[in-house]
């Protein structure tokens, strides 16, 4: 006969003796405002300005390479923000760009 096997991890207490870990609640979801986390990741952005200007060359590039993420990170929201609803104008007025400024900027070219 073989041995019952345990998915929960075995753990010693303090006094010696061996007993099924117990399971914890998962953790709720921190709620995080959008414009305060914003606001943390410009100072993140700024503070790598900073330290690249006392660094190498080669962390120019890498810093430069946050262009094109936050490029990348700028359509996924506008593409979002599309599906959900918005409309060019809702967009382009967030923005401070006319409706066809924005849609030249970030609208999807149609496949030929």
């Amino acid at each position: 006969m073989s041995p019952s096997i345990s998915h929960q991890p075995e753990v010693d207490d303090e006094r010696g003796t061996t007993r099924t870990a117990t399971r914890r609640p998962k953790r709720s979801k921190q709620e995080v405002e959008t414009t305060e986390y914003l606001g943390a990741a410009r100072r993140f952005i700024q503070g790598a300005g900073r330290r690249v200007a006392e660094g190498d060359e080669i962390e120019l590039a890498g810093l430069l390479g946050l262009g094109e993420t936050l490029a990348e990170a700028i359509q996924y929201a506008v593409d979002g923000q599309l599906a959900m609803g918005k409309t060019w104008q809702d967009i382009a007025a967030a923005t401070g760009k006319s409706t066809q400024a924005a849609h030249k900027r970030w609208g999807r070219k149609a496949a030929a």
